[in-house]
């Protein structure tokens, strides 16, 4: 085995660390605020109300569309992240200061309603970051441990906030949040200054600005709606927005089969120490899929493969849900789908995009990583509630799932075989099509492609 690295491999080694410390921030910050946002909501209104807190999201993930589309026409990739870290750390400053002042509900709505947000954002920030900046196998084969990163980083983000909580409350733990932020604009200065230089990780250079007769949108009607344009032009875009919204509906309604079941346990401290334990195994099995499998699988089978194992893992669980509907048998659906969502799912997810435009990767995945997802959620709360009125039971909403799931494999299966088909082919697709492997210059040549 070589021990030695050469200098453009140890190069790429620093980059792909970078960018493990990017998501390990991110998901960090989310796993930190999200017992406190959560708490102090059910604190002062209840868990009914938290409900509808959630279907707000997805008018606030509407928004976060839009600001951030409104942020990618108008500035350069590498200040779009540091405008965007920055709103984020104004913010948390900012409630760390009324919160520990007797928060009154427009600061607690404020903080629920941005806990979400954050990670809505900056996950479609590091994703679309990270396609930007990959180029070749050798990228891609990195995108497992790069992306172990989340993994261990809501690990560190959940254990900060169940030890520091009573040491420093909520303001200090935002304002730790506010830290760990920073330490994103530090990372990517870093990573720009790095992959100036790097063959395996290097931005488009290659296209002009703006063409001419073309201009940015300045209309904010029109930049609310480009990434949804882009996903009803494209099937291939319109694919992954479905992967997306099947997997959130099945996830959340196996959430709501394993909440039930837990009811039925005997105490408070009971069923918190179980919960706790059941997501405790989730991460464990995160950690280790995206140590160790990720990219074993994406390399020996491909993605289409890899797209696969979530859906038929999660269908086979629900099968013997059907069958026994235990609170054991559940617990190990909520495992899978915790464990594979975040490592094996999300990781071959996300490369989809490698065959798209840089519009197609910062619009439309905005597009589909916010709003797609919270309206998937919404959609999933309403028919619980809707079901729960007709009196059916958890176990048979197993069959819903399998329907649901059934057609989440039927889209991995073809856009796992245009994503090889294309990089088999060696070209891009054209933007807007699902099936065409002819490479055209970008529509608006956006002048992110320009040196960063």
């Amino acid at each position: 085995m070589k021990t030695l690295l050469t200098l453009k491999s140890k190069r790429d080694l620093a980059i792909a660390g970078l960018l493990f410390l990017f998501f390990f921030f991110v998901i960090a910050i989310f796993q930190i605020l999200k017992p406190l946002k959560s708490g102090l909501f059910v604190e002062h209104y209840g868990a009914r109300m938290e409900l509808y807190a959630k279907l707000a999201n997805i008018f606030i993930a509407a928004f976060g569309v839009w600001a951030f589309t409104s942020l990618y026409n108008k500035l350069r990739r590498r200040r779009f992240i540091y405008t965007l870290s920055g709103v984020f750390i104004v913010s948390f400053i900012g409630l760390a200061l009324e919160l520990d002042n007797h928060p009154g509900p427009l600061a607690i709505w404020t903080f629920y309603l941005l806990g979400d947000l954050e990670v809505t954002m900056m996950v479609a920030t590091f994703w679309a970051y990270l396609t930007d900046l990959s180029h070749g196998p050798d990228a891609q084969q990195l995108f497992g441990p790069i992306g172990a990163g989340g993994v261990l980083g809501g690990w560190a983000g959940i254990s900060i906030a169940k030890f520091l909580l009573t040491t420093i409350g909520t303001g200090g733990l935002l304002l730790l949040a506010a830290g760990l932020m920073a330490g994103v604009i530090l990372v990517i200065a870093a990573t720009e200054l790095l992959s100036s230089d790097s063959q395996t990780f290097k931005p488009v250079t290659n296209l002009s600005t703006v063409p001419r007769g073309a201009s940015l949108v300045h209309d904010w009607k029109a930049e609310a709606l480009e990434g949804a344009r882009l996903v009803l032009r494209s099937r291939y875009l319109a694919g992954i927005a479905g992967i997306m919204g099947s997997y959130e509906i099945a996830s959340q309604l196996m959430d709501y089969q394993f909440k039930l079941a837990a009811e039925n346990l005997s105490g408070v401290q009971a069923t918190q120490a179980f919960i706790t334990d059941v997501y405790l195994y989730a991460n464990l099995l995160a950690i280790f899929t995206q140590l160790f499998l990720v990219g074993a699988v994406m390399k020996k089978f491909g993605l289409g493969v890899t797209l696969l194992v979530l859906p038929i893992a999660i269908i086979g669980g629900s099968l013997g849900f059907l069958a026994m509907p235990t609170l054991a048998v559940v617990s190990v659906l909520v495992i899978l789908d915790n464990g594979l969502s975040y490592s094996v799912l999300q990781t071959g997810r996300e490369s989809l995009y490698l065959t798209t435009s840089p519009d197609e990767k910062y619009k439309g995945r905005a597009f589909i990583s916010m709003f797609v997802q919270r309206l998937a959620k919404g959609l999933s709360i309403l028919t619980i509630i809707l079901l729960g009125l007709t009196g059916l039971t958890a176990q048979h909403l197993s069959l819903l799932i399998i329907g649901v799931l059934g057609v989440m494999v039927l889209l991995c299966i073809k856009a796992g075989r245009h994503y090889a088909h294309v990089i088999n082919q060696g070209a891009a697709p054209t933007p807007g099509t699902l099936d065409s492997l002819t490479v055209t210059p970008s529509a608006t040549g956006h002048r992110w492609a320009v040196n960063g």
